[in-house]
């Protein structure tokens, strides 16, 4: 089973971390915006979309970073135990489908539902039709958001 990691969030104004539990953001703890200095300044959100029903991700606060990580940790024990792997590839389908379509229009490729026929090449030089996408990013494009590889190594969940 993976264990959860933290990456750095990319908002240079406040600190911020994104929670992993292998390649599937699954949370956020970081600093809040726009409140006042003398409430709890962290805070963190505990679930994921496509993946979680609405109403299931949880959010908090804490005065600290430790103390919102304990209640991100908190939710994160009660939630994990009702997922099941199906509801990770819902999450990581979604993130390799935005990335696939974002590559696609960078390549200046024609999508299959542009095209009154229906039918395109993929950038990769596949063709491809309105129906066979979903499969075509499944089997030659698996990975394509995974941003990991150019992440520096992400320090343990739990430890810096």
């Amino acid at each position: 089973m993976p264990e959860l990691t933290r990456r750095r969030h990319n908002d240079p104004q406040r600190q911020g971390w994104d929670v992993y539990y292998g390649d599937v953001r699954v949370g956020h703890i970081g600093e809040r915006a726009g409140v006042p200095k003398i409430v709890d300044q962290w805070g963190w959100t505990c679930g994921f979309y496509p993946g979680c029903d609405p109403g299931e991700q949880q959010h908090g606060i804490g005065a600290t970073f430790e103390d919102a990580r304990a209640g991100f940790d908190a939710a994160w024990k009660r939630m994990l135990p009702k997922k099941t792997e199906a509801h990770f590839e819902m999450w990581r389908y979604q993130r390799d489908a935005d990335a696939w379509k974002r590559r696609m229009w960078d390549e200046k490729c024609r999508m299959p539902s542009q095209r009154e026929d229906g039918q395109s090449n993929c950038f990769c030089g596949e063709p491809i039709t309105n129906r066979s996408v979903p499969e075509h990013i499944r089997k030659a494009h698996r990975g394509i958001g995974n941003d990991s590889h150019s992440v520096r190594r992400r320090p343990t969940f739990g430890r810096e």
